[in-house]
């Protein structure tokens, strides 16, 4: 293994590391011939797993076809899938279906959603949870308030905390702190619509009714950050739609490829994207709408349309359901939150360890006492099954480890 890069969010010395030499479907290949069973989806993006024909399809069409495009260009691949994918978001009105912004990644999303929603308002502050993560840039590590933002010198100033939605159910805190920090100060509210790796946080629908009641009141933006939960994670294409939300801004990312190209994109409602028709909207990036992105978008999108991938995927969430709800009957579990193919399960004590995860085949997300599962769509149920299989033997370890 390479000392020559730098392993992510990690000390360097002795920073866990796995051998791959390849991948397919819903598993890495590792250089001693094992395979293991991806559990998370690699970072989350990985949905359509690693051999996906329908994405690398489009991918080696546009490659041949036109692989790169100034930011300026029109081109038809670029009309055909943003307007495939305004239909996806399901968020028309009146006024229009909004307009898409394209970037490379989630953090620069999450960045431009920020600049847009500042911009617009004339506000500085942004509201967002403590429990989240939005992204590793300077803004959006800003608005972030997992360890991850911690240690670095960023624009907290900007950005006021809000409680978690199981300690403020109807939202009653969110409008005593909207009114103590002051209305005409706050451009926006940024939140994991469902959030990942802090837990699978599923706010109640009356903490959505009640900060979006306040937010409309106010002139405050909404932002959901779709950038993990977008993409059918939860069951629906986004997240937003199992509450009826009609946020201003979206970020997304992560599964608008399946992982296959660095992507993402930002919804503009709009009213909101009305003021840049006549006045400059100062964003931008070099590869922005990159062809190449944007054909895997389009192999995404074509999945989303073939009734017997939409099959499957209802099929292996409701085997995830019943393996999940069986998994939580150990009594090392405390409980657990889950939609669609995201989970967390909680631990009594600990969680088991990573390295236990990996000797049993399993590629897992672990904390220290809870599980993040968020399996490819494109697993099969017994092959879901048997991963759950191993799962369970490894907590069964760690009841033989505490007695």
């Amino acid at each position: 293994m390479t000392d020559q890069v730098f392993i992510t969010w990690n000390k360097q010395v002795g920073a866990a590391q796995i051998d791959v030499i390849g991948a397919e479907r819903d598993e890495f290949i590792l250089a001693d011939g094992r395979r293991l069973y991806d559990f998370t989806s690699t970072s989350f993006q990985s949905s359509f797993g690693h051999s996906c024909e329908a994405i690398r399809r489009r991918i080696h069409e546009q490659l041949d076809a036109m692989p790169i495009a100034s930011p300026k260009s029109s081109f038809a691949l670029k009309d055909r899938v943003s307007s495939r994918l305004l239909k996806l978001l399901e968020l028309d009105s009146e006024r229009g279906p909004g307009k898409l912004f394209y970037t490379v990644s989630g953090s620069e999303a999450v960045e431009n959603a920020l600049k847009i929603a500042r911009h617009w308002t004339g506000r500085p502050i942004v509201l967002a949870r403590s429990r989240s993560y939005h992204g590793a840039s300077l803004g959006a590590m800003s608005v972030s308030g997992d360890w991850r933002s911690s240690g670095h010198l960023n624009f907290i100033d900007g950005t006021v905390r809000i409680p978690e939605p199981d300690d403020d159910p109807n939202g009653d805190q969110f409008a005593d702190i909207v009114r103590s920090t002051g209305s005409e100060r706050i451009a926006a509210v940024i939140v994991e619509t469902i959030s990942g790796v802090n837990g699978v946080v599923i706010p109640p629908q009356s903490w959505w009714d009640g900060i979006t009641k306040t937010c409309r009141d106010w002139g405050i933006l909404v932002i959901c950050d779709e950038v993990l939960a977008g993409f059918g994670r939860t069951g629906l294409p986004f997240a937003y739609q199992h509450f009826g939300l009609r946020p201003d801004l979206v970020t997304m990312s992560k599964g608008i490829t399946g992982g296959y190209i660095p992507f993402g994109a930002v919804w503009v409602s709009p009213l909101v994207a009305a003021r840049y028709d006549k006045e400059v909207l100062a964003c931008g990036l070099t590869n922005y709408a990159h062809p190449l992105g944007l054909a895997a978008l389009e192999g995404v999108l074509n999945l989303f349309e073939d009734d017997d991938f939409c099959q499957s995927k209802r099929e292996l969430e409701a085997t995830f359901a019943e393996c999940i709800a069986a998994l939580a009957r150990n009594p090392l579990v405390t409980g657990y939150r889950q939609k669609g193919l995201l989970a967390a399960v909680e631990f009594l004590d600990r969680a088991p360890q990573w390295q236990a995860c990996i000797d049993a085949g399993l590629y897992l997300v672990t904390r220290e006492k809870s599980i993040i599962i968020a399996p490819p769509f494109v697993s099969r149920p017994e092959r879901l099954k048997g991963a759950f299989d191993a799962l369970t033997r490894v907590v069964e370890n760690l009841v033989v480890s505490a007695n």
